[in-house]
């Protein structure tokens, strides 16, 4: 029976990968694929299926080789872009650019050698090539990987510094199938990779064209039904027609967040002439455009008595003194603090107690049938009287009935908006009314 280890890959996602090539590797001699997770981190994502590194150190020990390497081909050029064993002591190192044609790989490709050297010595095809001295090669085994459009990205190579006659034919195919897994995953990061420019490219044309516009929602007294203030809320016109969280969404994903969000900031404090003076308005950012010099920079001159910076946290923070900082400097220019969707998330009670806002905004979830639900009148009446023992104010968002309304209003919280009072539309529609 033969075992290849393959270290750091779940059960369930190393099968996923390879569960159609079963038969081949039966064929190869492989029996099974024991899987070592205690000393490998698992792949991050399910996208992550196949760590080319684990494939190399499987290919390694399973041959009994003292390196193995992931060759690419660029040019005239061989490059070590991935290593596993001892390379240093030939002078072997991930980055290491060879001459193609003095290597065995360009040799293999070009079908003047074999897969598979089990002697160097006593191959004449191999014996003189300088590699074979410079590497110590006793032992080679060798095989291209290639894109599925056949294009040939390198070479995954083992070799031994001592001749290896018991390696076999098979596993020449355990090689060819592991570098069909590898080639597989490199074609993933490649289409990645693109994928990232093209997200890139989309959303840098966003920024640099003002490719979005700003909508407002009222928000009301619940008590007198009079509007207090206004949210600005981005759209979104461009292809593809999704939801404006995606779009920040992908922005963040691609390091572009930061000046998206500038963006509608400043588009929206553009609109604040145009509301009149007893109104408020309230821009959307995230702790670390907060943090940023760039939102400094957007906000100098505004009227901050008639501004309000609506934070909305979407992952944990894991260092509060800066953004601390930024919140102190804020409240020192007379800026007015809101924490957004109060109730889930990273917006739980020890961030509001550290954060210290003027506002609590609570969350759609826990307003929506409010009416009707006594879990949520708890918590509508808990964050009520919690916001007043800290002389906080609360606004209840996503209000669409006038019973959830009624009901938020007994239960002490003050302000609202939603559908029930408006959707968001452009301004001049609303300063109409």
């Amino acid at each position: 029976m033969c075992t290849v280890f393959v270290p750091g890959l779940a059960p369930r996602r190393i099968v996923s990968g390879t569960i159609r090539k079963s038969a081949r590797l039966t064929r190869a001699g492989v029996t099974r694929i024991s899987l070592n997770t205690e000393y490998f981190p698992l792949p991050p994502t399910h996208e992550e299926a196949i760590s080319v590194s684990a494939v190399l150190a499987a290919a390694r020990r399973h041959i009994k080789a003292d390196i193995a390497f992931l060759a690419e081909f660029r040019g005239e050029s061989e490059i070590i872009r991935k290593l596993d064993g001892n390379g240093a002591a030939v002078g072997l190192h991930e980055g290491s650019v060879l001459p193609l044609v003095e290597t065995y790989c360009y040799h293999v490709v070009n079908g003047s050698v074999p897969r598979l050297v089990p002697d160097s010595s006593a191959d004449e095809r191999v014996r003189d090539l300088p590699t074979t001295q410079r590497l110590n090669i006793g032992a080679y085994l060798g095989t291209p990987i290639r894109f599925g459009d056949g294009r040939v990205y390198g070479m995954l190579c083992c070799i031994s510094h001592e001749a290896d006659p018991s390696i076999q034919d098979r596993d020449i195919k355990l090689i060819e199938i592991l570098a069909e897994i590898i080639g597989e995953q490199l074609a993933l990061e490649e289409d990645r990779s693109a994928a990232t420019h093209d997200m890139r490219a989309r959303i840098r044309g966003i920024i640099d064209h003002t490719g979005l516009r700003m909508v407002f929602q009222p928000i009301v007294d619940l008590g007198s039904r009079e509007v207090v203030g206004y949210e600005s809320l981005a759209r979104f016109d461009a292809e593809p027609h999704r939801p404006p969280n995606k779009w920040f969404a992908e922005a963040w994903q691609v390091g572009l967040g930061i000046q998206l969000e500038i963006l509608a900031v400043r588009a929206a404090l553009a609109r604040l002439s145009d509301l009149p003076s007893p109104f408020y308005l309230s821009v959307n950012v995230s702790p670390a455009t907060l943090q940023s010099e760039m939102f400094s920079e957007a906000i100098a001159g505004a009227d901050s008595r008639r501004i309000v910076v609506e934070v909305t946290e979407h992952d944990a923070i894991d260092e509060y003194l800066p953004l601390l900082q930024a919140v102190s400097r804020l409240n020192a220019e007379g800026f007015r603090l809101a924490i957004d969707d109060v109730g889930t998330g990273y917006s739980g009670l020890s961030h509001i107690v550290q954060v210290r806002p003027g506002i609590l905004k609570l969350d759609m979830s826990l307003t929506r049938g409010v009416h009707t639900d006594p879990g949520k009148q708890a918590l509508a009446a808990a964050t009520a009287a919690f916001a007043a023992r800290m002389q906080m104010q609360v606004i209840a968002e996503g209000i669409e009935s006038a019973e959830d309304a009624m009901a938020l209003q007994v239960l002490g919280i003050p302000f609202g908006q939603g559908f029930l009072y408006g959707h968001p539309s452009e301004l001049p529609e609303m300063s109409s009314e």
